[in-house]
């Protein structure tokens, strides 16, 4: 399984443009490309952007905007706001196209407090396949995200999204998100994993008292072998992506230290089983 970094890794420490020269000179040839705000979805800045990673010899594989900025307002019941975040959807998959990217991430609905109504699947689910139908007219994936506190944060709302959106809607499993939702990651493979397209690598370990902490990828208690082998056996040829908070480590060689960990343990051995 190829790995590669995710520039949401320097968030906060470099600016996109520079990540993914980063990402370049150390030798990977795939990121994921996070853009961080709207200015970073401007045309001129992803001519920039795509000058870069030309450069830097590395392919856009994905796009994950800031989710939160507008992703929310794609459900809401309100036409105006609605209709933004559609225009905001729209240019985020003409950067993506303009990138190359096969996919893009998307966290989606929240359901926090007060935003019960974007759990009912009979409404959620016509907008998905809506979204869908965007993403293809550009040639681009749709790739839904588990997240916590997002529509996609259970196993089970993962089989009845795919019932009720077919093969039009695809997954980008997390496991850190997975270890916030209170599941092993292979539950989430078990319920859409012939739709995964993308998968973010971080680890964790669990407190005595519950609480999650959070490890660089291969320090903790994810199963990077068993992950490897539960896609393969679903038919995941994909990549993977080191995802991690930026806060995580310290210089910049731990982060591609643990991508050299994940791709040993995310590897088949000669026997065929992921080490």
């Amino acid at each position: 399984m190829e790995v590669g970094v995710s520039s949401a890794s320097y968030f906060s420490r470099m600016a996109t443009e520079d990540a993914v020269r980063d990402i370049g000179a150390h030798g990977v040839r795939l990121a994921e490309v996070f853009l961080n705000t709207f200015c970073e979805y401007e045309p001129a800045f992803i001519e920039l952007l795509a000058g870069r990673l030309a450069e830097a010899g590395v392919t856009a594989y994905s796009v994950h905007p800031m989710s939160t900025q507008f992703e929310p307002q794609l459900f809401s019941i309100h036409p105006r706001q609605r209709a933004d975040a559609l225009r905001l959807y729209a240019r985020v998959l003409r950067a993506a196209q303009r990138l190359g990217a096969r996919c893009y991430v998307m966290h989606g609905a929240a359901t926090l407090a007060g935003a019960a109504k974007n759990l009912e699947i009979e409404r959620v689910a016509p907008v998905f396949s809506e979204l869908c139908a965007m993403a293809e007219e550009h040639g681009v994936t749709l790739a839904l995200e588990n997240v916590s506190y997002c529509v996609f944060c259970t196993p089970e709302y993962g089989r009845l999204l795919r019932e009720r959106t077919g093969d039009r809607l695809h997954y980008t499993l997390d496991v850190k998100q997975a270890a916030r939702s209170g599941f092993d990651p292979l539950r989430y493979v078990e319920a859409v994993g012939e739709r995964i397209v993308n998968v973010h690598l971080c680890d964790y370990e669990r407190l005595p008292n519950g609480r999650l902490r959070w490890r660089m990828p291969g320090q903790g208690a994810c199963d990077l072998p068993a992950l490897a082998a539960a896609l393969r056996a679903r038919g995941y040829a994909g990549p993977a992506f080191v995802e991690v908070y930026s806060d995580m480590y310290g210089g910049v060689q731990e982060l591609y230290d643990s991508l050299v960990v994940c791709r040993a343990r995310l590897s088949p051995s000669p026997d065929g089983i992921a080490r």
